[in-house]
């Protein structure tokens, strides 16, 4: 577990995730995360629509943090989203 913690993201050792912080370390920390930072645009910029998957919801938690620091409108499906939400 602690492995797929490092191969995923380093904030994923953090107690608190309050203390995420919103700047660029939140992505340069990360390859995985300076990956999606690099083709996210490339994608938008053609009208794709994109779609993550991850097993991890506390990985969620930092991604939609990314997201957020970088003026992204994303969804969040698991398992506390509601119903009408879905749909």
């Amino acid at each position: 577990m602690q492995l797929r913690k490092c191969c995923n993201h380093p904030y994923l050792f953090l107690k608190n995730y309050d203390d995420i912080s919103y700047n660029e370390w939140i992505i340069r920390s990360s390859g995985k995360f300076e990956l999606i930072d690099r083709i996210l645009p490339k994608l938008k910029r053609f009208g794709h629509r994109i779609l993550i998957f991850t097993q991890m919801t506390h990985l969620m938690d930092i991604m939609e943090a990314y997201f957020d620091y970088r003026g992204v409108r994303h969804l969040r499906l698991d398992g506390s989203t509601k119903a009408e939400d879905r749909e």
